[in-house]
């Protein structure tokens, strides 16, 4: 069911009430994500389960974040299309000192203030670190003039080494 998700949240509390928040955030909304896009339109589904880990008795959220993104190819400089399909496991703590005694299958996510949290700063978050390092296209996307050919002969002679001119004065 989509709902309208609130704007800002308190973590600790939706896990104590066990909540799941579901519905769309615009992806125009997250500034920093813009700036990487190529094409900010669009929206991303987001749910997160709030809830209590019943073994280390830490309040969690599992999230579910779904999004296409318009990237730029770095091979061929044109928009590209890069769908984004994030399953997150967060322990909210609100400490460092409180990471190290996490289980493994959760990332922290560190609340150190009172402050209410801005939701679409957490989902935003998310799809910027799963944003490819180099975005490219899956098939080959640039013109054949483009690619090296091994039918070209290879140049068999060494280049001359800048420093031949010191192998004459050491024998002298």
């Amino acid at each position: 069911m989509q709902q309208k998700l609130p704007v800002e949240i308190d973590p600790f509390r939706l896990a104590k009430s066990g909540l799941i928040l579901e519905g769309l955030l615009p992806l125009s909304s997250m500034s920093r994500l813009s700036e990487l896009l190529e094409d900010n339109s669009g929206n991303v589904n987001v749910k997160m389960h709030f809830d209590i880990d019943k073994v280390l008795n830490s309040p969690i959220m599992n999230g579910e974040i779904k999004a296409s993104l318009s990237l730029l190819c770095e091979r061929c400089s044109e928009p590209m299309v890069y769908e984004v399909d994030i399953v997150s496991s967060l322990a909210i703590i609100n400490s460092e000192r409180k990471i190290a005694g996490l289980a493994e299958q959760y990332e922290p996510w560190v609340i150190d203030n009172d402050n209410p949290v801005l939701l679409s700063n957490i989902v935003e978050d998310e799809l910027i670190l799963a944003i490819p390092l180099v975005p490219k296209h899956s098939h080959a996307c640039l013109p054949k003039e483009a690619w090296v050919s091994s039918d070209e002969p290879e140049n068999d002679e060494k280049p001359v080494s800048p420093f031949a001119v010191l192998s004459a004065l050491k024998k002298d």
